[in-house]
């Protein structure tokens, strides 16, 4: 449970930092999370974007670690299934795809104001420089899953030992 939430919890971490570096750039610390707050929490139909809410930004941040720690969950029952099962191993890359574009699709469906803020490019970096962290932290800590990729090839089934 505990390496499921840190897991999670280093990929929230380097998409928070992710855009907490664009917003510095653009003069306006704190926008991102205070837009997502105002939209997918806050159930605003517009959000502010000439201003930073902070109660927005808070309750946006707890939704953000709550859905990366879920995240975080599943990738680490990934990785322990894998080290058995190749069909589970070829299961991975999938997951990480969907989680690479995922938010995308939700931003785009949302509301206008997040499609401008939130360029495709910005979004599609961020959850992959996330895949990147959660997975090298999950491969090192799997000595059996790095093992399992070695030995036997995706989607093979195991030899049953008879």
């Amino acid at each position: 449970m505990r390496e499921g939430i840190v897991t999670g919890l280093i990929g929230a971490a380097i998409v928070a930092l992710f855009f907490l570096g664009i917003d510095l750039i653009r003069g306006a610390p704190l926008l991102t999370p205070s837009v997502l707050g105002e939209v997918f929490v806050l159930r605003r139909p517009s959000a502010v974007t000439t201003s930073v809410d902070l109660s927005a930004a808070a309750l946006y941040t707890v939704a953000h670690l709550i859905a990366f720690a879920a995240f975080g969950l599943l990738v680490v029952g990934l990785a322990h299934k894998s080290e058995t099962s190749s069909l589970v191993r070829y299961a991975v890359f999938p997951v990480f795809l969907a989680f690479i574009v995922f938010f995308q699709g939700v931003l785009a469906v949302a509301d206008e104001t997040t499609r401008g803020l939130f360029p495709m490019w910005s979004v599609l970096a961020a959850n992959l420089l996330a895949a990147v962290g959660m997975s090298w932290y999950v491969w090192r800590r799997h000595p059996g899953l790095r093992s399992a990729f070695r030995g036997v090839p995706l989607g093979v089934p195991e030899p049953t030992g008879e």
